[in-house]
């Protein structure tokens, strides 16, 4: 027979403590890519990347606990309702925001400015609402926006759009986003940072540089450089205007994010406080 000193109860054992998760995130972005971001980026501590189905995922954290997962995905729009089936399955997102440059379609939105949707269509006649509580202010509109198959560069090609939608801003995959959220019940916002006026005319190059910015592109844009000062310049002039936009996406995102990250939070302690 044991002596008591030999034995141990089983309740007095230490559980082992939980494995940390290192997968999941609080905020997935989806992005064309990184360049939209650029300043955001350098908020992130921590930060790791992988590839997975040709799109880029970069994680980091926000401050000690607000864990950010970004997806950059190009300008297909299938592999935007994969890299966001992939935020919503691998790192269990509760809120997925698209963000990135794109065009006005107003003459009350100018470049610099942000258009969050409170609805999205497209051209081939769906339409999907969106949950936006923010509200507008000076610089930033509330209202729709409309994604096209191609993304609008001429001034005619803009107006046209602008009359058949009747929205604010143009992109190619916010959409994509918003309907994978809306079938797994995801929280949703589309933020996007404004590169140009309704009549301006956005050289192929700028293009390129802003909207598109895989190899392909890239090389197009750089090669412009080499067409002539007047081409260098126009180039160097789209690109201070992607780096004024980004600046405002940054700090509207920042705050954006602050303000999740509470709302999270309090949705944890009052689900502490049920149970």
């Amino acid at each position: 027979m044991s002596s008591s000193s030999e034995k141990t109860s089983s309740a007095n054992v230490p559980a082992p403590a939980p494995a940390a998760d290192k997968a999941s995130a609080h905020v997935g972005l989806c992005c064309i890519h990184r360049g939209e971001l650029r300043r955001f980026l350098s908020r992130l501590d921590r930060q790791k990347s992988y590839v997975h189905d040709r799109s880029r995922f970069l994680g980091g954290f926000i401050g000690e606990t607000n864990r950010i997962v970004i997806a950059e995905s190009g300008t297909s729009y299938p592999r935007h309702r994969a890299a966001t089936e992939w935020l919503v399955d691998t790192h269990r997102v509760p809120w997925i925001l698209s963000v990135g440059f794109s065009s006005s379609l107003s003459t009350d939105v100018h470049p610099g400015d942000l258009v969050l949707a409170d609805e999205i269509v497209d051209t081939h006649g769906n339409t999907m609402p969106v949950r936006c509580s923010l509200k507008p202010q000076k610089r930033v509109h509330v209202g729709r926006i409309v994604v096209a198959d191609q993304h609008p560069l001429s001034g005619t090609a803009k107006r046209s759009l602008a009359q058949s939608s009747n929205a604010l801003a143009a992109d190619t995959t916010s959409l994509a986003a918003a309907q994978i959220c809306y079938e797994r019940n995801v929280r949703f916002l589309a933020i996007r940072a404004i590169i140009d006026e309704l009549d301006d005319e956005i050289p192929e190059a700028a293009a390129n540089l802003l909207l598109r910015a895989d190899s392909q592109a890239w090389g197009g844009a750089i090669g412009s450089l080499f067409r002539g000062l007047q081409a260098a310049k126009e180039l160097r002039e789209w690109r201070s205007r992607g780096v004024t936009a980004g600046m405002h996406l940054d700090r509207f995102l920042a705050g954006v994010i602050e303000q999740i990250a509470e709302l999270l939070e309090k949705h944890r302690l009052d689900s502490g406080q049920n149970h």
